[in-house]
């Protein structure tokens, strides 16, 4: 059997420059009729009943086994947490929960601070008005590694479980995908498409054809949604593949221009000078030796 432990670690800033840093996590059995919390933890992470909490990081809960209740926000606003839910805490924000007497629980916790979370939190992504997430089996498998190696030694390892902290939040925002409206997930798809087929020469047309809608429609919801029209989103593409091909193989101009759909090597080179500066043949110079220097 597991042994319960929590930790807490100092700031670091190579996790910070990253977006995402680990700054405590843990794993607790509440046997049914224990008192709740542990009476163990720092002072600014204990709480009561009757207080609860504010913490001033974002921190993941996965309650594995038992049942209980949280009230988020404000008093009151209560939430029933079964086995096998997640919940999401936000700094700033008052909270408390407990297990059910009768049932006790089993909690795992990671507490991290950083502009990730910030920027999935202004996005919409994650919400402080939704904090319950369900889990999926992946989320149970990263508390796994994050709990495996802070046992073993949690300083050292900060950086890798900052980066499952930020898995964590990857997969928790992966279930509010879900909520996305038919017309945004309709222009991702679009742009997947466009990105695939950038060596192809098929038309803005052929994609909406392909995705069911007219091309009228089409054309106003892609520039709705994106900020550019579709034809502008594709030159975009294959532009910065244009680059890429400039740098890492030894095809010609006229070469690179034929196989992203150019009518010429003239059509890419001013659109390419347009977007960058520089011509193809500047922006390879300039880039240092090339293939079979």
């Amino acid at each position: 059997m597991e042994e319960d432990y929590f930790v807490y670690l100092p700031d670091n800033r190579l996790c910070a420059a990253w977006g995402c840093m680990a700054v405590s996590s843990g794993f607790t059995r509440i046997p049914p009729g224990s008192p709740y919390p542990p009476q163990r933890h720092p002072d600014d992470h204990h709480f009561d009943w009757a207080r609860g909490r504010i913490l001033n990081a974002y921190q993941i809960v996965l309650i594995s086994q038992g049942r209980g209740r949280l009230e988020y926000g404000r008093p009151g606003q209560q939430i029933d947490i079964g086995a096998g839910a997640a919940f999401l805490l936000f700094p700033g924000v008052w909270h408390r929960f407990a297990p059910e007497p009768a049932t006790g629980w089993t909690e795992h916790w990671i507490e991290c601070r950083g502009n990730a979370f910030d920027i999935a939190r202004q996005a919409g992504i994650i919400d402080p008005q939704h904090p319950l997430r369900a889990v999926c089996p992946d989320i149970e498998a990263v508390f796994t590694a994050i709990h495996h190696l802070a046992r073993k030694d949690a300083l050292s390892q900060q950086a890798v479980l900052s980066a499952l902290g930020l898995q964590l939040l990857a997969l928790l925002s992966q279930q509010a995908e879900a909520s996305i409206p038919p017309q945004e997930r309709l222009i991702d798809r679009a742009r997947l498409l466009l990105m695939e087929r950038c060596l192809e020469t098929g038309s803005i047309e052929e994609v909406a054809a392909e995705l069911g809608v007219s091309y009228a429609y089409f054309r106003r919801l892609f520039r709705d949604h994106a900020g550019l029209s579709a034809k502008q989103y594709q030159l975009d593409v294959r532009l910065r593949r244009a680059q890429d091909l400039l740098l890492n193989t030894d095809k010609s101009i006229k070469e690179i221009a034929g196989l992203l759909g150019f009518h010429s090597a003239f059509h890419l080179s001013s659109q390419f000078r347009r977007m960058t500066g520089r011509s193809p043949s500047e922006y390879r110079r300039d880039a240092g030796p090339g293939p079979g220097a």
